[in-house]
């Protein structure tokens, strides 16, 4: 092949190699930061809603862990428009629901939840959850029942903002009083499998004292059937009753050692 023929192939082929590098690098390069796979997604949808326990446990010491910026609630874009499908009750509910976010007021979207629980239309409790979401730790209350929600949807990013919202807390103790609640109004195999992996790790006897209320707190059957699979991986027995549970804890529990501070004990050198 003469010279002048080589370089007209190297021509040919340099812009169908630059092309192929661009497309893996495209397909290969970082994703986008958007949130879209943060969570825990619940995998199966329910076919009506059930009877929720009502929740009323706080966090210990939470506060509003606000993230910026605030979700686009997708109702009343207009507040104009009277053909939104909205019946006058619900486009109340919508209005201080908005309201509540719009204004940062914990208290009057805590005192939403519940009706917008029981509201038919999905996009007015979407927005319920991602008001809740917003408002951090302290929502988790109200935020809990939604994890039932009959629309896969929604129970999807309940369980997204709750997951967020309990990496919020820091102590072990408040941690476990928030798995408890969501273990108490769950009956999803895999999303109990998630929330139950949180026992995995923490003291013995808080782990089991825990899964001691969730068993005999009446929730759903599947919540209470994982709590004792659970408590059989933590003691390694199966569970009986709470008189063994607490003799396991009198037999076998070791406290866990105290974390050096590295502080000075109060003793003086001479």
């Amino acid at each position: 092949m003469n010279v002048d023929k080589r370089i007209a192939v190297v021509a040919l082929v340099l812009p169908i190699v630059a092309v192929v590098a661009i497309v893996l690098v495209t397909r290969t390069g970082p994703k986008p930061k958007d949130g879209s796979g943060a969570g825990v997604a619940v995998q199966t949808a329910s076919t009506a809603k059930k009877e929720l326990p009502k929740v009323s446990k706080r966090p210990k010491g939470s506060s509003a862990a606000k993230r910026t910026p605030k979700p686009v609630l997708p109702i009343l874009d207009d507040a104009e428009e009277d053909d939104d499908g909205l019946s006058p009750q619900e486009r109340d509910l919508a209005g201080r629901i908005e309201k509540a976010l719009d204004e940062e007021d914990f208290q009057a979207a805590a005192g939403c939840a519940e009706e917008a629980l029981n509201c038919p239309n999905t996009e007015i409790r979407q927005s319920m959850v991602d008001t809740l979401g917003w408002f951090g730790a302290q929502a988790i209350p109200e935020l809990t029942p939604f994890l039932a929600d009959a629309d896969e949807d929604i129970r999807d990013s309940a369980m997204n903002e709750w997951s967020a919202a309990l990496s919020d807390i820091e102590s072990d103790e408040d941690r476990i009083e928030t798995v408890e609640l969501a273990m108490s109004v769950l009956d999803e195999e895999d999303a109990l499998e998630t929330i139950s992996s949180e026992y995995i790790g923490i003291d013995e006897k808080l782990a089991v004292e825990s899964l001691l209320r969730v068993i005999e707190g009446g929730g759903s059957r599947q919540g209470i059937d994982k709590a004792k699979e659970t408590y059989e991986f933590v003691t390694g027995d199966e569970f009986v009753d709470r008189a063994a549970a607490e003799k396991w804890i009198a037999e076998e529990y070791e406290p866990p050692e105290p974390e050096e501070s590295g502080e000075p004990d109060g003793t003086t050198g001479t």
